[in-house]
């Protein structure tokens, strides 16, 4: 009898929970459905609309897929997806090799480590348009700091922005320097979390620091590497603040990339149906990337 009445107050127990948790939830859920499915269900309206804010207040007129047709054919759309490409690809790969081998020789707790530790994170806390626009003057061809301390080591610096694959370069350093901190961190909060046990092990068994690493620290923060990866990834592909202020997509449409086209398009031409399209090719491209970079990780699993 007493096994039926606790499985009575276990259900009775269980329903108040769900209750509780249902009053909680579903708020949170209409809100997300609110903030997050209406405007992509009105993007994708507009992408099917001819309509643009400085010739109509309103739609003039269904156009079907006719505004994608014309960003695909775009000549500026495609230099943006191979500019969004190009420097995603290297920034990114950038920031993994040099993120993780700064947390490798960051580690440890001694007075002088923990000051290198603050100096190489402090890129992190400046804001991006300030980081931008103090790179806009350092890289100035004409009165920049950085072709000054070229200059006394007998270098004729370059000019970076102006100059179309200077200013691609310049964006990809600006990325790098910008980015790799986090990289840092997360690496460092990886590495910190292994037990000691095991390297002093490897140690023992007379493997080189080198090898502790490849063998013992990269596969146990495996996850962790290839979700900043793609954290980073995606962050890079979104990245605006950094172009407007520091080349403005220039010289030309020489760092144009894809959310500076939208950009463009959207709050600068106002030209709501392109932009539209525009933005659901972005996130069509970077949901490919995203699970390619999945499909090369299960590849990778199943060969080990």
């Amino acid at each position: 009898m007493s096994a039926v009445v606790a499985t009575k107050k276990r259900r009775r127990r269980l329903r108040h929970d769900w209750a509780w948790m249902a009053a909680f939830v579903v708020p949170a859920a209409l809100l997300v459905v609110a903030v997050q499915f209406y405007p992509l269900l009105f993007s994708a309206y507009l992408s099917t609309q001819d309509w643009t804010l400085t010739s109509s207040q309103s739609s003039e007129g269904f156009v079907g897929l006719q505004n994608f047709a014309k960003v695909l054919r775009n000549d500026v759309f495609q230099r943006a997806v191979r500019n969004s490409a190009l420097i995603t690809g290297t920034a990114v790969v950038l920031e993994m090799i040099l993120g993780t081998g700064l947390a490798y020789l960051a580690v440890g707790s001694s007075r002088i480590i923990r000051a290198v530790r603050t100096l190489l994170i402090l890129p992190l806390v400046i804001a991006p348009v300030a980081a931008g626009t103090l790179w806009r003057m350092m890289l100035n061809s004409q009165m920049g700091l950085t072709n000054y301390l070229l200059g006394f080591l007998g270098i004729q610096g370059p000019d970076w922005l102006g100059n179309a694959d200077w200013a691609l370069v310049s964006v990809i350093i600006v990325d790098v320097w910008m980015t790799t901190p986090f990289v840092l961190l997360v690496v460092l909060a990886g590495l910190s979390s292994i037990p000691d046990e095991l390297h002093e092990s490897a140690a023992l068994d007379g493997a080189s620091r080198w090898k502790s690493f490849i063998y013992i620290d990269v596969p146990l923060m495996a996850p962790l590497l290839l979700l900043t990866f793609l954290f980073r990834m995606l962050e890079s592909l979104l990245s605006l603040d950094s172009i407007y202020t520091l080349t403005l997509g220039g010289p030309g449409y020489a760092t144009f990339t894809m959310t500076y086209y939208i950009y463009t398009l959207g709050l600068r031409s106002f030209n709501l149906g392109m932009a539209a399209a525009a933005s659901w090719l972005f996130m069509s491209f970077a949901t490919l990337a995203l699970l390619m970079v999945f499909w090369l990780q299960r590849r990778w699993q199943t060969a080990q």
